[in-house]
């Protein structure tokens, strides 16, 4: 048997020959104090500056195949609830009524519905995502895992940047940022993204692009620090405008039968339909945060904040040349959040413990009928009101020099009152209401090891959970309303951090595997109508990995991949207008037996290869990189795995070249999804002959020019 020392000297004289460069550190934030990325015993992916400038992120979808696990749908529809999924856990396409299993935040603030997520990730620092369930530390309880969206904060010197791109499908695209001292104690930053691009689809009854954006970002900071920097204050605000006109194809016939997606670029609509179409998001917030250093080893945070999230979205739902049907939903949440922690950091322990208030209140409208008149989003009316509260801890005790024995436990308590008003409905039917409400303890231990320096082994078990909730849309006919308990998952996780030749290699590796119970399963039972129940469990189980190295003569690379086994373990699910049986057996009259299945965005393989040069010449420096990523084949809303609505196996090449003069601005060409590569991005069955499908982006190219001082 090889020792862990051995194999790590083997390994070391196998990568001797690439490493050449000088050590740089990531520092995170993810366990809220800042620390090595290395030193953190936590499966965690960050994405810099830097790589978000060349991959021209326009928001967090374009983080799709940057990271092991990491899953994104395409726009779902109106209900403001894209689905995000890490290693398998994707959670239902609720629009209200229901939590989220990966948590996202901005600056610490929880962003209660991912769209409030997709906004210009203009002077963004880095972004960080934890995967597997986080609630010891968070202001949130999250079962998949945790986004952190960190921006820049203003400090004592003038600093800033911007840059401009052009390409096809008309796009332009604009993005700045400054900030400088205003005093001795007093900063201010404000920053700005601009993004407008037509559409790749054209209609066959108009001739006109469909599945263009219009969207613009600003952000603003004022910060506050005391001369002697023990206290800190920063307030900020963000508002973003995102304008779309949406492309939902339908998958099926008339008839029942699936007729696919066609010509990829082409789309039928009706003028009155295609003049009406549009998808609007507007989301604003504001934060306080207050940090102040009480003693040399404690810290006080406190952060509050208020957001508002609209989403409007109205689209022809006949998806063809006939004014048949024109849908639409717009989805309104604003949220109030008060979170207060303490970070102590010893010798030998250290801990964070913290507590929190989310308050959200939530309107959901859905309006059906023709283009002749405008959408009125009455036909169903949801309303949420949802107050919970938080108590939380994590404390690392050193055991030893080299053991520390980590252990977290979360106290959450939640309560939900909603109606559901069909009283609009074309036919009229009655106004329900309820409550669901939850008090569940919330654990999680670990084990960390340090073999040496540069070499982390870890351990840990810990426990995900899902709120309880309701059914937004159980049908004007129904007298009772549909709610649904918590589900659950225990995570167990083993993985190892080392680095290398001086820290000139990094490597992450980790396996996991989960139990999943009480799923909270999503069925369309009928157009327009759903179901939610707790009707299944399930097994998942997966190993990832990444590195990270220098070559020599100016080159560097990065890799990763990550294997993933998601399955349903037991699933007896009524067969419906949206879930047919398929290839299923029966399990019950009735009643189809999804046992076996793959999750929803659960690909069984991902991967990333980057390749990156860079030299200095004369002038400046010129620099190249290239990536290519990958994914195996995922299925989205329902548990039939109906092959028709997979999105199939992918790979897409990207790339930028570039050259920046010395002390002057950057030019660069860049290029996405070079080689043309089309499939579904979302796809869901909504009844016997209709079936919504979302396809990517097409390849896109341009060039630009960006400055940094």
């Amino acid at each position: 048997m090889v020792s862990v020392s051995g194999g790590l000297s083997l390994l070391q004289a196998i990568l001797a020959p690439l490493a050449a460069y000088e050590a740089s550190e990531v520092i995170v934030t993810a366990q809220r104090r800042r620390e090595r990325h290395q030193d953190v015993p936590i499966t965690l992916s960050v994405v810099g500056q830097d790589d978000l400038a060349r991959r021209g992120a326009r928001d967090l979808s374009d983080l799709v195949g940057a990271m092991p696990a990491l899953s994104i749908t395409g726009f779902t529809g109106g209900n403001a609830s894209n689905l995000v999924s890490i290693r398998g856990v994707a959670g239902q396409v609720l629009p209200i009524g229901s939590g989220q299993p990966v948590a996202i935040y901005l600056d610490g603030v929880y962003l209660s519905r991912p769209d409030a997520a997709f906004f210009g990730l203009d002077d963004v620092e880095r972004i960080e995502v934890l995967r597997g369930p986080q609630g010891a530390l968070y202001g949130r309880n999250a079962t998949a895992g945790a986004i952190n969206i960190i921006t820049r904060m203003p400090g004592s010197v003038v600093q800033g940047g911007g840059e401009v791109r052009v390409g096809n499908l008309e796009a332009i695209s604009a993005r700045g940022s400054v900030s400088t001292p205003l005093s001795e104690t007093l900063s201010g930053g404000l920053s700005g993204s601009y993004l407008r691009h037509d559409g790749a689809i054209s209609n066959s009854v108009t001739g006109d692009r469909l599945d263009g954006r219009d969207a613009r970002t600003v952000r603003g900071q004022l910060r506050y620090r005391s001369a002697d920097r023990r206290f800190d204050a920063v307030f900020s605000g963000d508002l973003t405008r995102d304008r779309a006109t949406p492309v939902f194809k339908n998958g099926y016939a008339p008839s029942g039968a699936f007729v696919g997606i066609g010509d990829p670029d082409v789309f039928s609509s009706d003028v009155a339909s295609q003049a009406r179409t549009v998808r609007l998001t507007k989301n604003n917030g504001v934060t306080l945060t207050l940090t102040h250093q009480l003693l040399e080893t404690f810290e006080l945070v406190s952060i509050t904040s208020w957001r508002d999230l609209d989403s409007t979205v109205v689209y022809d739902a006949d998806a063809s040349a006939a004014s048949a049907l024109l849908t639409g939903a717009t989805n309104h949440s604003a949220t109030f959040s008060q979170e207060v922690r303490g970070v102590f950091t010893g010798r030998r322990i250290r801990a964070t413990v913290g507590a929190s208030l989310f308050n959200e209140r939530a309107r959901y409208g859905l309006s059906t009928g023709t283009p002749a008149t405008p959408p009125c989003f009455n036909h169903l009316v949801d309303r949420s009101e949802l107050a919970a509260w938080a108590g939380f801890g994590q404390v690392e005790v050193d055991l030893t020099d080299r053991l520390t024995l980590v252990t977290g436990l979360r106290h959450d308590r939640e309560s939900r009152d909603f109606t559901i008003d069909y009283r609009g409905a074309p036919v009229p039917g009655q106004l329900l209401s309820g409550k669901v409400r939850d008090s569940v303890l919330i654990p999680s231990l670990g084990l960390s090891y340090r073999a040496s320096v540069d070499l982390l082994l870890y351990a840990k078990a810990g426990r995900g959970y899902q709120p309880p909730g309701f059914n937004f849309a159980p049908g004007a006919a129904t007298t009772v309303a549909n709610t649904f308990r918590p589900e659950t998952l225990w995570a167990y996780e083993a993985g190892g951090k080392a680095q290398l030749m001086d820290r000139r290699v990094a490597i992450d590796a980790a396996a996991f595997f989960y139990e999943y119970s009480d799923i909270q399963i999503r069925s369309t039972i009928g157009l327009g109508l759903t179901r939610v129940d707790n009707a299944a469990s399930a097994r998942l189980a997966g190993m990832e990995a990444s590195i990270a190295a220098r070559l020599p003569r100016g080159f560097s690379i990065r890799a990763h991949g990550a294997y993933l086994y998601a399955r349903y373990r037991t699933f007896c699910q009524a067969i419906s207008a949206g879930d047919p049986q398929g290839a299923d057996p029966f399990c019950a009259p009735g009643r189809a037996d999804r046992s076996g299945n793959r999750l929803n965005l659960a690909p069984r393989w991902s991967a990333g290869l980057g390749l990156e040069y860079v030299r200095q010449l004369s002038a400046g420096q010129l620099s190249a990189s290239l990536a290519f990523e990958a994914s195996s084949s995922v299925f989205y809303v329902g548990a039939a795995n109906e092959p028709q609505l997979r999105a199939r196996a992918w790979g897409m090449l990207g790339g930028e070249a570039a050259f920046q003069v010395n002390g002057g601005p950057e030019v660069f060409v860049y290029g996405r999804n070079l080689t043309d590569e089309r499939f579904l991005s979302f796809a869901a069955r909504v009844a016997p002959a209709s079936a919504f499908l979302v396809l990517n982006d097409p390849r896109t190219c341009g060039a630009g020019i960006r400055y940094r001082f």
